[in-house]
């Protein structure tokens, strides 16, 4: 990770959860976990919002990415004509 400005901050968290962040990220500075837990919640968000362009309900003009298939049961086929 590139170096970067850093502030300062305090927080108040549960000691037991901090001490298991540690364990499992393999580090004892609470900075360290709390830089990657930053950097995991942003990359989450971003997922989030990134999944939630594509489950939203399209606005005018937009394509619609999946359709009910029981619309197709109304149209009339070729073959059924022929």
């Amino acid at each position: 990770m590139p170096s970067m400005a850093k502030v300062k901050i305090s927080a108040t968290v549960d000691p037991a959860r901090l001490e298991r962040a540690k364990e499992l990220a393999g580090v004892s500075s609470v900075s360290e976990v709390l830089e990657r837990g930053l950097a995991a919640l942003i990359e989450d968000e971003l997922e989030r919002i990134h999944v939630g362009g594509y489950t939203r309900d399209p606005q005018a003009g937009e394509t619609v990415s999946a359709v009910d298939a029981g619309i197709w049961a109304d149209l009339p086929w070729d073959e059924e004509g022929a």
